[in-house]
């Protein structure tokens, strides 16, 4: 990343990511972590998704997780990545509000991404968007 992408430092020393730098981040990788409230209860798990049209989009089976973008929800997302050798790493952060695609025509569209489950053990034939109200990153140098 270059000096360009850094918006200076966090209280902590980390770099402070551009917007731009955030969105790479978010098409370079294809696994993530969702964080929701369920029965009130912080719930984080693991998905693939593809970032697409500025927006986070996975598939998922009925549980918690539709429940929550059924309900327009707030929903974090977060990827990192960490080099133990080096001792740097990134991290980026989405915030926004979950939301239940139902639209046939989107699914159709999101189907043609190419994102398949990494399991066959539930139907994943859902799609959820998270739409973000913020996107931020950090970078360990």
């Amino acid at each position: 990343m270059t000096s360009s992408e850094s918006l200076g430092a966090d209280h902590s020393g980390a770099e402070i990511l551009d917007h731009k730098a955030c969105d790479r981040l978010l098409e370079s990788t294809s696994v993530g972590r969702v964080a929701f409230v369920a029965d009130g209860e912080v719930i984080i798990l693991p998905v693939n998704y593809r970032f697409h049209e500025g927006a986070i989009v996975f598939r998922t089976a009925v549980g918690a997780k539709l429940e929550a973008a059924a309900r327009h929800a707030p929903m974090s997302f977060e990827i990192d990545g960490w080099d133990e050798e080096t001792q740097t790493g990134w991290s980026v952060l989405v915030r926004g509000t979950s939301v239940d695609v139902l639209d046939e025509e989107d699914a159709e569209d999101l189907f043609h991404l190419g994102l398949r489950p990494w399991s066959n053990a539930a139907d994943r034939r859902r799609w959820i968007r998270i739409r973000p109200d913020d996107i931020s990153g950090r970078k360990i140098s």
